[in-house]
């Protein structure tokens, strides 16, 4: 369940009637302001307190604003961002108003807003808590002409048509429940009509479509789009039954965007989709509701939804609309990408490289020591902010506490406390940065607010280690650990199992 409060300098009523049509038993309020920027100055504390999300929402292109009052509304509405601790939804209907290119420049049009109002937008983007609401997109999508009344727009101040306000209600009930919701982190896809045209059992490597000429342009295309997703950092897998030899010969002797070895975990047999999915879920050491499943198969995507209910579905098509419409999903999107997200299939190989050197050993204790495992804590570093706040929202297995933590409360920790991060780094590479500790410090006593682990370090005693070094760390520095803060959830049962060997504090 979701609150949105809309602040709107035109009247958005029939889109808040679409959008609770769509999200029964949610709160949505919308409030119409002649003249928005006066509005968000006084916008109290009070007035958002019972909203978990705002959409501040200026359509510029109707009203013609010049560009002294969109500089204006982008530093206004990145001050209340600053103030408020919730998700904020900015459309970015922005104009040039009445300036028109002449010809020969007029091939930058469409990029000249971002390139007048650049130091704005980048000030806007730059703040962890605003998400960019596509209006204009949406726009492109409907078409102008149909996107717009202008006379309706005028006399009522409601310029919408019954296309716009049903693609502005879908988009942003999609939008809302991605930003409340986990990303997703892996990627499954079936093979034959997937990511080729054809069977390659029965057809042949040669009678397989995945090139730009008519038959295989989709799968192309299909194929670019998951390659792009894969350098955001998703994992892709392929669950397929067929020969894994035949699939291998494709990648092997065809010309396609994604090769063999972008895929992490192939499970190429003859076995229920269903147990392969399973096992990729064990292997990475993920839970199967962060991941995304896509096949042309309807039977098998149904039998994934009933059986395995947490795994986004998604159909691909013969169609080529219907592709377009699922890749503009937010089931595949991020709320944002650091320069660590780009790693992720490198980080999940090598840890897949050491759980099959553990199997040759007869003990962990000699499998952990054959990796030379180094940690490298750090205290209070706020170059590492963007990178634990993401930690807190996608990490679920160990996580004392499931709260998300956005950047300006992890700063505030800092500040009066000591939030420890963790690098981790072995024989087989750099882990990054897997664990947080927050602690709360008040007179000589300190509260563990949260620890939380990333599931790719795991099973390597290093969550133990962590732990040991920071009480021995407060200590040193004359605090005491008195409470951990602990909240049980059906997910995090590492973290469960680990807190009941500690003698600290609260006890799930």
């Amino acid at each position: 369940m979701s609150s949105c409060l809309f602040l709107s300098d035109v009247v958005l009523d029939p889109v808040v009637k679409e959008i609770k049509a769509l999200m029964p038993g949610n709160v949505v309020d919308a409030n119409y302001e002649e003249e928005i920027i006066p509005k968000l100055l006084s916008l109290s504390d009070g007035e958002l307190a019972n909203y978990d999300v705002l959409f501040i929402h200026s359509d510029q292109v109707f009203h013609k604003k010049d560009q002294g009052w969109q500089r204006s509304f982008c530093k206004v509405v990145a001050d209340v961002s600053r103030s408020v601790n919730k998700p904020i939804l900015v459309s970015n209907s922005f104009s040039l108003s009445f300036r028109q290119a002449p010809l020969k420049s007029s091939m930058g049009s469409v990029l000249d807003i971002r390139g007048t109002y650049n130091k704005e937008f980048e000030e806007l983007s730059s703040l962890a808590n605003v998400y960019v609401f596509d209006l204009l997109g949406l726009c492109m999508k409907v078409g102008s002409s149909q996107f717009y009344n202008y006379s309706l727009g005028h006399l009522y101040q409601m310029p919408y048509t019954k296309p716009a306000i049903k693609q502005i209600a879908l988009q942003f009930v999609e939008q809302v429940n991605f930003l409340t919701s986990e990303e997703k982190k892996v990627i499954i896809v079936d093979c034959d009509n997937t990511l080729w045209k054809g069977i390659v059992g029965e057809d042949g490597v040669d009678d397989i479509a995945c090139d730009k000429n008519a038959d295989g342009i989709l799968y192309y295309h299909f194929q670019q789009f998951l390659k792009a997703r894969k350098e955001e950092g998703f994992l892709l897998c392929i669950c397929s039954k067929n020969n894994e030899v035949d699939v291998k010969d494709v990648f092997d002797k065809k010309n396609t965007p994604l090769k063999w070895d972008d895929f992490i975990l192939k499970k190429i047999n003859w076995d229920d989709k269903i147990k392969n999915i399973a096992d990729i879920g064990r292997e990475l050491n993920l839970g199967t509701d962060s991941f995304i499943f896509i096949d042309d198969n309807l039977f098998e995507l149904n039998s994934i939804r009933e059986l395995l209910p947490g795994v986004s579905c998604v159909h691909l098509s013969v169609n080529y609309t219907d592709f377009l419409e699922n890749t503009e999903r937010f089931v595949f999107k991020r709320k944002q990408i650091l320069s660590a997200d780009v790693e992720k299939t490198k980080q999940y190989e090598t840890e897949l490289l050491r759980k099959n050197e553990e199997q040759l050993y007869t003990s962990l204790d000699e499998f952990i020591k054959s990796l030379d495992i180094k940690l490298d804590i750090r205290v209070n570093d706020f170059g590492d902010i963007p990178r634990l706040s993401q930690m807190t929202g996608k990490t679920n297995q160990f996580n004392f506490n499931k709260h998300v933590f956005n950047e300006d409360e992890l700063k505030a920790f800092m500040d009066k406390g000591r939030v420890y991060s963790l690098k981790v780094a072995d024989k087989y590479g750099d882990y990054g940065t897997v664990g947080l500790i927050i602690t709360e410090l008040n007179g000589t006593e300190a509260i563990m607010e949260n620890y939380l682990m990333s599931c790719r370090a795991l099973g390597k005693k290093i969550e133990y280690d962590f732990f040991d070094r920071v009480i021995a760390d407060l200590s040193s520095q004359g605090f005491m650990l008195k409470d951990i803060r602990f909240t049980e959830t059906p997910k995090n049962i590492p973290a469960q199992t680990f807190i009941k060997t500690m003698n600290y504090g609260s006890k799930p």
